[in-house]
């Protein structure tokens, strides 16, 4: 039989323990990030990006692993100052399924211009890139990555482009880069281990039977 001191221990251990395991089933685990498409964080990194300044316009947005669907954990979209620094300024920002947050900022480089038009999701992008080349490059190269950015160049009468990029991990001359007219559809070739530049029309347009994958997004 236990002692009335015996007693009054194991109450002591049983509460410590009951505590203890109240707190542990009540502990939370951090969230859990998910893929994403392109444009899923883009309002709110906008509101971020103008509460830096009010004077901020979208340029681009990447992502150096995507995945089939047109998804990335982390997406990192740039801005652009026009002010009169020369060179103008740059503002990086990033987005995920938590939410978005302010990186860094630059100097801008040459070869980049303000996003003036309409441009459908990565998801639809991937999309028109495996029917063009990647589904067989990624047969070929079955160890890759994919790097998916939208934005447009630096030329008169601009439109905005999709560059997919296939590489494979096991040799870095294998790669398939894929240009994609972001309203239209149309793919141009303008890099690959094994083919000369090419133009041809996508296989898939917005108009076709995937127009539920086709979601239009406009930051002017």
């Amino acid at each position: 039989m236990l002692s009335s001191v015996d007693n009054m221990r194991s109450l002591t251990f049983l509460s410590i323990l009951g505590i203890i395991l109240i707190g542990c089933s009540h502990s939370t685990e951090p969230p859990l990030t998910v893929p994403v498409t392109a444009a899923a964080g883009l309002t709110d990194v906008n509101l971020l990006a103008q509460s830096y300044n009010k004077g901020l316009r979208f340029m681009s947005v990447m992502s150096n692993n995507v995945n089939l669907d047109g998804l990335s954990v982390t997406w990192q979209y740039t801005y652009y100052y026009p002010d009169t620094t020369i060179p103008p300024k740059l503002y990086w920002f990033h987005a995920n399924s938590i939410g978005v947050a302010f990186d860094s900022t630059s100097l801008m480089g040459v070869g980049s211009a303000v996003i003036t038009h309409t441009w459908f999701n990565s998801d639809l992008a991937m999309h028109i890139a495996e029917q063009n080349g990647g589904s067989q490059f990624r047969s070929n190269n079955p160890n890759y990555v994919i790097a998916a950015s939208v934005g447009e160049p630096v030329v008169p009468n601009p439109t905005t482009y999709w560059n997919i990029g296939y590489y494979s991990n096991n040799d870095k001359t294998k790669f398939l880069l894929l240009r994609i007219d972001a309203n239209t559809g149309e793919v141009k070739t303008y890099g690959s281990d094994s083919k000369q530049p090419s133009e041809r029309n996508a296989e898939i347009h917005c108009s076709d039977a995937v127009i539920n994958l086709c979601r239009i997004y406009f930051i002017g």
